[in-house]
């Protein structure tokens, strides 16, 4: 393993970068010493999200902060997530990765939350071997986060504390420590919360979060909603004083997101709190007094993520006997522990997925709607790191669905492609200059293709005019069948949807699966060919096509290739 620095740079205070604030940023330059970004949000996309994140980081230092790194996972490491995170490293040079001790899924499932660990030497063992080959791989230290938890394995028989320590320890890993985490689950698992940050390493602390959450009276959801409780402060205080130094600290506001301003007086309560470190309040009594826990079962990591696993995917389809592995708490029972992950992976999944398909939703009512979401959910799983890429399989899931129908399943296809044409990345449209000193022969020998944010559809009903009326608030009915064709398409940052003609449709079906020009107007009604000139004509204004220099090297020297 390479020789990674012990120190990392000095930042000061940050803030979560998120989009409902781009515009303020972009107009006031406030001043914010650095920004976190979620990596997901940018390393899965070429599209706005990531000339937004250029501009930001040509004014301000940026932090890269995962959540689906999966470090605890007993599935082998994600090769496909590691290079496209990598790439993003490489391209925007933050101060530093950090993610979370935690799992996601096991065998290619996705979870889209921060899953416990069993605190056992197995899994010990398992992560540090794991976060070894992660920082080879990025060739830079990882910083990883405390989790905020709601149960604890029956097998677990190392403190959270001291598993944490150890990890770093030995896998020369770097800690962003969570203090309202430490809150929720000490609150949570009624352990002492001075203990817990005594028994870290406080000098492998590389970063600091701060921010709100939900208390439920038996247990407190780590919900990133609301301000900063008075009993974390206290815990911030501590930390400050306790390690002798002020840590790069951040306000995380992730839900229920306030204006700028609101979340910058909450920074500026960061400082002064820091400043007034010695001063630290008495902290909060969370322990009750059990002993030293004592894990009374034992199980491998892969038994244990298999049990909780299947418990969410399924949720009340089977019974997990949660009280076999999970310990109890008062007042908070194995299967309510349990609860708060089942639930939240359902309210996770609807609300992303629900979001992308107002039209559908208009179109099926509230009521059918919310039982094929609902269904959904509940049915088909997430394999991709990427929570916004679990919609793409919703358009057959409806096909194949009770509530379903031909019109329901092409407005669902629809507005599939008008959400993830955001994320491609962005490719230079084709213009009449660069086919100038093209001969006819060569022009009719030339292969085009599309820019990579683009799709066209064969539909058997009027979709787009539908979609339209709905969104002007027209109130229309279901429409009778007619065949329609369209192109949807991302030019300028903007999705746009374009209605073809048959022929035209034909034609650019024909030119997208390599046939040259000439072979392609060969292939359709000669009375159309008038039409072609206005075709090409109206594809180039609209950024249909992508351009691409001449390829010298042709292997067959006969086309040339704007691709």
């Amino acid at each position: 393993m390479p020789n990674f620095p012990d120190h990392f740079p000095n930042l000061g205070f940050g803030l979560g970068l998120r989009p409902k604030h781009y515009s303020h940023i972009f107009e006031n330059q406030p001043d914010v010493d650095w920004f976190e970004i979620i990596s997901e949000n940018f390393m899965d996309t070429g599209g706005k999200p990531r000339r937004n994140l250029a501009k930001i980081a040509e004014r301000y230092p940026i932090v890269m902060h995962g959540v689906a790194m999966s470090i605890g996972t007993v599935d082998p490491l994600n090769s496909e997530y590691l290079r496209k995170l990598k790439k993003l490293a490489d391209e925007i040079k933050p101060a530093w990765i950090s993610d979370h001790l935690c799992w996601t899924g096991i065998a290619h499932k996705n979870s889209h939350d921060l899953l416990p660990v069993p605190y056992t030497e197995e899994a010990l063992k398992h992560i540090i071997g794991r976060i070894k080959q992660v920082q080879d791989f990025l060739e830079r230290p990882l910083t990883l986060e405390n989790p905020s938890t709601y149960l604890e394995f029956k097998t677990s028989h190392i403190p959270e504390s001291e598993f944490i320590a150890e990890m770093a320890k030995e896998s020369g890993c770097h800690l962003l420590l969570d203090v309202n985490n430490v809150y929720v689950t000490c609150y949570n698992h009624r352990l002492d919360a001075k203990a817990y940050i005594d028994a870290l390493p406080l000098d492998k602390v590389v970063q600091i979060h701060l921010s709100g959450h939900t208390n439920k009276g038996t247990h407190i959801i780590d919900t990133h909603d609301d301000h900063v409780v008075d009993a974390v402060w206290s815990l911030y205080k501590y930390v400050v004083h306790k390690a002798g130094r002020v840590p790069n600290t951040m306000v995380e506001w992730d839900g229920n997101i306030p204006e700028f301003d609101v979340l910058y007086a909450e920074l500026d309560k960061a400082k002064d709190a820091a400043k007034d470190a010695q001063n630290y309040a008495p902290l909060p009594d969370l322990a009750k007094d059990e002993g030293r826990y004592v894990a009374n079962i034992t199980s491998t990591l892969v038994n244990m993520q298999t049990s909780m696993q299947e418990a969410i995917l399924r949720g009340k389809q089977i019974d997990s006997k949660p009280d076999e592995w999970i310990r109890a708490k008062v007042e908070f029972a194995p299967a309510d522990q349990l609860g708060v992950y089942v639930n939240a992976y359902r309210f996770r999944l609807y609300d992303v997925t629900a979001e992308d398909y107002p039209v559908l939703k208009y179109a099926m009512g509230d009521t059918a709607f919310d039982e094929l979401i609902t269904d959904f959910v509940n049915t088909a799983h997430s394999n991709h790191f990427n929570i916004g890429r679990y919609a793409v399989a919703l358009p057959e899931f409806i096909a194949n669905h009770k509530l379903g129908n031909p019109f329901f399943t092409e407005i669902c296809t629809m507005e599939t492609a008008i959400s993830q044409l955001n994320d491609p990345e962005e490719t230079t449209p084709l213009e009449p200059k660069h086919l100038e000193g093209m001969t006819p022969d060569e022009l009719m020998e030339t292969v085009l293709h599309p820019r990579k944010a683009l799709q066209i559809f064969a539909f058997n009903y009027p979709v787009n005019a539908y979609f339209r009326e709905v969104n002007e608030e027209l109130s229309p009915t279901i429409p009778a069948p007619e065949k329609t064709f369209l192109a949807i398409f991302r030019h300028e940052d903007v999705v746009w949807r374009m209605n073809l003609e048959d022929v035209e449709y034909q034609l650019l079906s024909a030119l997208f699966a390599g046939v040259p020009i000439g072979e392609a107007l060969e292939k359709v009604d000669e009375s159309a060919a008038g039409k072609i000139s206005e075709y090409f004509s109206r594809w180039m204004r609209n950024g249909l096509l992508a351009y691409h220099e001449y390829n010298q090297d042709n292997q067959n020297n006969q086309k040339r290739k704007i691709a």
